[in-house]
């Protein structure tokens, strides 16, 4: 199993990807990573004793996500608001990839 310190840092670099898929509108791929950055988090969640610098680097992936979370809100209401009045569409199975990718089911 890898250390604490591997897991934060494969936690930042799946995080980067993550706000790079977000700004690109690539939720599927945001959903892959959203999958593996969930299990990263459980292992680190396992180790509760961190140091002062991986409580920073989990200071500084918490302020990407807040990044992500912001762009992922922009870009579902723009979408429920080009949707009103309109039948259903590819656009709304983006907007379910979209939600899943940041509400995962727990099961």
């Amino acid at each position: 199993m890898p250390n604490l310190t591997d897991l934060i840092a494969a936690l930042t670099q799946a995080t980067t990807q993550l706000k790079q898929a977000a700004l690109t509108d690539d939720w599927a791929l945001a959903e892959r990573i959203q999958k593996r950055r969930a299990w990263l988090v459980t292992q680190i969640a396992a180790n509760p004793a961190l140091t002062l610098a991986q409580q920073q680097a989990l200071q500084a992936v918490r302020e990407q996500e807040a990044v992500i979370v912001a762009r992922a809100t922009t870009h579902q209401r723009a979408l429920a608001h080009s949707l009103n009045g309109q039948p259903a569409s590819a656009h709304s199975k983006t907007v379910l990839r979209m939600l899943q990718a940041y509400h995962p089911d727990p099961h």
